[in-house]
């Protein structure tokens, strides 16, 4: 007998935590935070196996260091590139933190614990603890992301983390080829919606960048360091447009480009970085006001980061464009940018005089991707996690045949 207990991004988006346990070992898949209101996942039990990191978004990697703060010992394991990335999030969150004036989940000397004890996996390779096997499977979401087959007391327990089936310009599709599950714990962010084909989005964006930085304006792109910054690098670099990169996702491009077995086409992102102009410093950005091209910036739902400055510089001028490129959640900047058409800049509401351009690049699964998938290895549990219907879409797969739940948070299910 396993039980699987819901921590955090459980009948909600974000702060992921899965605890998994028998009578001899108990591990925690993810452990993460809100990164737009901070809240946090409930408390783990001790003690643990081990800790297993899917992929270096704060919902996902947030809370570790808080892990070592009361006492845990033992190690997280991830990929590599997972690691690094997720170290330059957590000194990044540690100063928001304490920027919003929240007092902080942990300190730095947690997080440098957690960067000791972090261990290395490879995927496909198994990983063997006294009474259990992990395996990792490419999760097609995030550069180094897995998904993660936990065996234990018998039982094969699949949790996707964050997962894309089909591929981008960065990253190859999602590993599929399971069997025998007798719990499939599934990501179900996107499940009302499929999204759009990814060559015809990434055709939209070359010919809307390409026209505006024709007509002498400049784009900007607000994007999520991880991810979507390299992904959008990568679509721009034969459109012929200088393109500037600022905010976190230099450094996150950085650690990423020294892990070239993480993400597709290495040698064609490594010359479309080194041809970008690189923000170093924030005098820099003046000049970047009056040079048409593509600016690339954190963060990606509008708040706070280098985007702020160019929106309150170039919020009056035509010539230029914003174009969004990913989620934005409820009570934010970019989701009441969309909603409004307005932005607040330094105090002031402002409305922007030139347009706004919403497109899908979303790296998680679209709805059909996940019937698709639940069907095709057709699990003895499935379990949604990571979604805000999970419970009406518990129903649909029910009347397809499977045994479905949809928890929330403290709810444990047995299999």
């Amino acid at each position: 007998m396993v039980s699987i207990k819901g921590l955090g991004g459980c009948a909600e988006v974000g702060r992921m935590a899965i605890q998994v346990e028998d009578s001899n070992e108990r591990f925690l898949l993810d452990y993460g935070m809100n990164a737009q209101d901070l809240t946090i996942p409930q408390t783990n039990d001790f003690p643990l196996t081990g800790v297993v990191l899917s992929h270096a978004h704060l919902d996902h990697c947030g809370m570790l260091p808080d892990l070592y703060r009361r006492g845990y010992q033992g190690a997280v394991y991830a990929t590599p590139v997972t690691h690094e990335l997720a170290m330059l999030l957590l000194a990044d969150s540690l100063k928001v933190q304490k920027k919003r004036g929240t007092r902080p989940f942990y300190h730095e000397e947690h997080v440098t614990q957690y960067e000791k004890m972090s261990k290395p996996v490879s995927t496909h390779t198994p990983l063997r603890t006294p009474h259990s096997t992990l395996q990792f499977f490419n999760d097609g979401h995030a550069p180094g992301g897995v998904s993660t087959l936990l065996e234990m007391n018998g039982k094969k327990i699949l949790y996707t983390g964050d997962v894309k089936f089909s591929d981008t310009a960065l990253l190859r599709g999602a590993y599929t080829d399971f069997k025998n599950l007798d719990a499939l714990i599934i990501e179900s962010t996107y499940t009302t919606k499929n999204h759009p084909d990814r060559k015809e989005v990434a055709s939209r964006l070359k010919d809307h960048v390409r026209d505006i930085v024709h007509r002498g304006g400049t784009v900007l792109i607000p994007s999520f360091a991880v991810g979507r910054s390299q992904e959008m690098l990568l679509l721009l670099s034969d459109t012929g447009v200088p393109v500037v990169m600022d905010g976190m996702g230099v450094a996150a491009t950085r650690i990423i480009l020294r892990h070239p077995t993480s993400f597709e086409h290495p040698k064609q992102l490594a010359k479309a970085f080194s041809e970008a102009h690189k923000i170093t410093k924030s005098s820099q950005r003046k000049r970047i006001l009056t040079t048409p091209g593509a600016v690339i910036c954190t963060a990606g739902m509008l708040q706070g980061g280098p985007i702020d400055y160019y929106l309150s510089h170039l919020h009056s001028n035509p010539l230029c464009s914003l174009v969004i490129t990913g989620f934005q959640a409820p009570c934010t900047p970019g989701r009441a940018l969309l909603d409004t058409g307005r932005y607040p800049v330094n105090g002031t509401d402002v409305k922007l005089k030139f347009s706004t351009l919403a497109l899908d690049f979303s790296a998680h699964c679209g709805r059909d991707e996940i019937l698709h998938f639940v069907d095709k290895v057709k699990p003895a549990h499935t379990i949604l996690v990571h979604g805000d219907r999970t419970a009406d879409f518990a129903k649909e797969l029910q009347q397809r045949g499977h045994l479905t739940h949809a928890p929330k948070n403290g709810d444990v299910i047995t299999v």
